[in-house]
């Protein structure tokens, strides 16, 4: 699509090494290697408080989440942006869709959702900063030039549905 080379063209044109520093730092919000032990503590939390069914959720959502983009990473088998010059390694698995934006999504969304049960008068802070941390990882995968606009979209969008069944099937 050409959008999506235009979107990586204008990322890779506006560069500066503090955005550089910035987007590699910003990228590991949604890595697993971040993400696993933060659901692993905040699902221990809430089950101590008996809140069983939002720990569930967050357990359900990124897991379910990051099963589902590495399955259908292996079935659509795009390969990664070639157009800009990579600012990180570039990972192993293909670039359809972002496993990185899909992750963030998935915790972000879970714990919107616990927010608002638990905590209904902080939900509209907890929106505008997973709102941002979407926004923001997203954003470093594009800028980073390890996946294309679309990935991102993808990755977004399939989080959302994601944790929509998640939430009703619990």
């Amino acid at each position: 699509m050409s959008w999506d080379n235009d979107i990586l063209l204008f990322a890779a044109a506006h560069r500066s090494d503090a955005l550089d520093n910035f987007f590699r730092a910003v990228t590991w919000l949604g890595s697993l290697y971040i993400l696993i032990p933060l659901t692993l503590f905040s699902s221990a939390w809430l089950w101590h408080f008996q809140k069983r069914w939002e720990a569930e959720l967050l357990v359900v959502g990124l897991g379910g989440a990051t099963l589902l983009v590495h399955l259908m990473k292996l079935i659509f088998a795009r390969p990664r942006p070639a157009l800009g010059e990579r600012l990180v390694p570039l990972p192993w698995d293909s670039s359809f869709p972002s496993a990185h934006t899909m992750q963030i999504a998935a915790f972000a969304l879970c714990a919107l959702f616990i927010i608002r049960r638990i905590w209904p008068q902080g939900w509209a802070v907890a929106a505008v900063l997973a709102g941002a941390l979407i926004l923001l990882v997203g954003a470093s995968r594009i800028y980073l030039q390890v996946h294309y606009p679309s990935d991102v979209l993808a990755g977004v969008v399939l989080s959302g549905i994601w944790i929509a069944l998640a939430q009703r099937m619990l």
